[in-house]
Formats: C-alpha cells, sequence, structure tokens
C-alpha cells in the first residue's frame, strides 16, 4: 500500500476521494505508467478531482506520486536493471523540479524590467554558447516575429569587440547555465561601460557575470548525463524564462 493517511484525515475524506486512493493503493504497480487522465477513467472521476485528492495525500501532483513509486521500487531492487522502465519516473522528476523550483524562485519584477528595457530597445543582443545559443536562436525568432530587432551573438571574437557593435541604446541579454564562459562576462562589463542595459539570465549564483547585470534572471537547472569529460545541464529553465517573457510581450 502506497497511500497512508491518518484516521481523522481519512475520514475527512469524500467517498470518491476515498475510492481514487483505494484505487491508488491496489494498483501500484502500474500507477507509474498512468496519466492523471487515465486514473480519472479508471476510477469514473475527473483529473481536477483525482489531483485534489493526490495532493491532499501530501503529494505534489501526479509526478511526485509516481516518482515516489518508482523510488521505492528501485530501493526494494524489484526492478533495479539499467532499461529499468521505472528509471523514467526519476527522469520525469528531474524535469519537474526544474520546473517548479524556476517557477517558484522567478523574480517577477526583474522579469518585468527586461521586458520593458527590450520594449525599449534600439537592438537586442542575445548572447550564448554552445547549447544555449539553440535557446537565444528560439528567443531571437520571437522577438523578430513580434517586430524587434534582434541579433544573436555566439561567436567570440563578436564578443571580444561588444564595445564597437553595441550601443547605449541597446539591451545585452545573456543567456548562461553555468556562467563558464569568461567573455560572457567580460562582454557584460563591456557592454555595461557603454551604457547598453544588460539582461542576465542564468542558473548558477552567484558569478562574475552577475555583477554586471541591471537585471538578474536567476533559473534552476540540473544534471542531465556527464560525456566524454562534460557536464551536461538541462537548457529547460532557460526555455521557461526566455518563453515567459515574449507571452507576456505578446498578450
Amino acid at each position: 500500500m502506497i497511500i497512508h493517511l491518518e484516521q481523522a484525515l481519512y475520514q475527512s475524506l469524500s467517498d470518491t476521494e476515498k475510492s481514487i486512493i483505494h484505487y491508488i493503493n491496489q494498483n501500484e504497480e502500474k500507477i507509474p505508467f498512468f496519466s492523471i487522465t487515465q486514473i480519472a477513467e479508471n476510477t469514473f472521476t475527473s483529473p481536477a478531482t483525482v489531483s485534489r485528492t493526490i495532493q491532499k495525500c501530501g503529494f505534489q501532483g501526479i509526478s511526485e506520486l509516481r516518482y515516489f513509486i518508482s523510488e521505492k521500487k528501485l530501493r526494494k531492487k524489484e526492478q533495479n536493471t539499467a532499461d529499468s522502465p521505472y528509471l523514467l519516473n526519476e527522469v520525469l522528476a528531474k524535469t519537474y523540479r526544474e520546473c517548479t523550483n524556476t517557477i517558484d524562485n522567478l523574480n517577477i519584477s526583474e522579469i518585468y524590467r527586461a521586458i520593458e528595457y527590450i520594449k525599449k530597445a534600439s537592438r537586442i543582443y542575445i548572447y550564448a554558447r554552445g547549447f544555449t545559443a539553440l535557446i537565444a536562436e528560439e528567443f531571437q525568432m520571437y522577438l523578430t516575429l513580434m517586430g524587434y530587432h534582434a541579433v544573436i551573438v555566439k561567436d567570440v571574437i563578436w564578443m571580444k569587440h561588444t564595445e564597437k557593435i553595441v550601443t547605449e541604446e541597446d539591451v545585452v541579454f545573456i543567456l548562461s547555465i553555468r556562467n563558464t564562459t569568461p567573455e560572457l562576462a567580460a562582454s557584460a562589463k563591456k557592454a555595461k561601460d557603454v551604457g547598453a542595459k544588460v539582461v542576465v539570465c542564468c542558473c548558477k549564483s552567484p558569478t562574475e557575470l552577475e555583477t554586471y547585470a541591471d537585471v538578474k534572471i536567476i533559473a534552476y537547472s540540473e544534471l542531465i548525463m556527464q560525456t566524454k569529460g562534460q557536464d551536461v545541464y538541462s537548457r529547460v529553465p532557460l526555455l521557461i524564462v526566455t518563453r515567459t517573457i515574449i507571452e507576456y510581450m505578446n498578450l
């Protein structure tokens, strides 16, 4: 049985909520593979009712419940193999943590200030390196569709000559996961020196890069893999931030 409730709490639940808990406990092996909609269909209830019941049981949502069950199985070594389907829930739990931690920790005032700078800027220079440049390209595409003059700077040579391409009428928007590229901090300083507004969106704090920022947006990223001597972190949090900015600007 996966869900244990105190008698007083259990008695306070409706008959429908009790039936959902009974179903989950009777189908513990299957729950890690079910969506909230499937559980609702199987219990003849609604996804909202299932979600509310799961939260009353102490879980934030279906993702946390599935992860809890999967972790329990792995601890018991019932399915602890390299190709275990239960391990998929660990991956989903990582993504869930990234999203919730990023959203929970976002400073709305800072995001709003960044948006105001973008709206008033002559040009928006989006600085990024490596895989993060993929997020920058999508961000640039949306800004361009909305009529803004957005330019991606991902070449180190361009970064070294920031003072020659950026003016005080521009915004430098820097995307970084771990702030390990020294040229980004150097570019931020040069942009600051010429009077441009500097917006830093990163997933590690504090770093030198932040010291030159007019706006700091700190997200939360988790390690995806370690391969060929490199630590690869998720870019999903940066995508959450840039999407939030774009959607708000398009309202």
